[in-house]
């Protein structure tokens, strides 16, 4: 089986200034890393870190209180407003930009994504179950009915799996390896795409 971070990022129209500053967007199911790794790469790359979700909060609080009060469609608006800001701030100061889970579940989110330097954060269940155990405050693994968060994350990721790997640009397995090491393998992938575009 060919390793996705090997594999050399697929070229687009409308891609992203390569002489720009340095932009970056993280992808991926629940609980992968996109916020951990986003910080190791935005280090790498001397940039701003920016996390959609942590946005969302900072401007209009909780996500569980939004879940509540908007439901999901009132989140993934808000999700949408918070990625365009994001990518504003970072087109002119650069930035890596980690997503929330359900960012590409949006037609208009995937569009966005898709004219960027995207890394999809390939990660599986047996990852990230300790990770979901420890972690109570996601409102869509929430216990409902029968459903335990584990089997819970494993529907909505088969939901979104094509999704991801439709709107990457480049796939990095994050099974295993250190964050250390794999924020140097996105870095690497995203300075050899630069490299091709004619940047840097």
């Amino acid at each position: 089986m060919t390793d996705p971070s090997s594999v050399p990022p697929r070229r687009r129209n409308s891609d992203p200034d390569p002489d720009g500053p340095d932009v970056l967007c993280l992808i991926g199911p629940m609980a992968s890393g996109k916020t951990t790794l986003g910080r190791a790469v935005a280090r790498h790359l001397g940039v701003p870190f920016i996390d959609t979700d942590a946005q969302i909060v900072a401007h209009h609080g909780a996500i569980a209180d939004i879940f509540a009060a908007d439901g999901e469609d009132g989140f993934r608006t808000l999700e949408t407003e918070a990625l365009r800001q994001a990518l504003e701030t970072a087109d002119v100061h650069g930035g890596v930009i980690a997503t929330g889970g359900g960012a590409v579940v949006r037609a208009e989110n995937r569009e966005i994504l898709g004219h960027r330097f995207t890394v999809y954060l390939e990660i599986d269940e047996e990852t990230v179950a300790s990770r979901i155990e420890r972690d109570q405050h996601r409102p869509l693994l929430s216990r409902q009915e029968d459903e335990e968060p584990l089997a819970k994350w494993c529907r909505i990721f088969s939901e979104r799996a094509g999704l991801y790997r439709e709107t990457a640009r480049h796939i990095v397995d994050v099974r295993s390896g250190t964050p250390s090491a794999n924020a140097e393998r996105i870095v690497d992938a995203y300075r050899r795409f630069r490299t091709s575009r004619g940047g840097i």
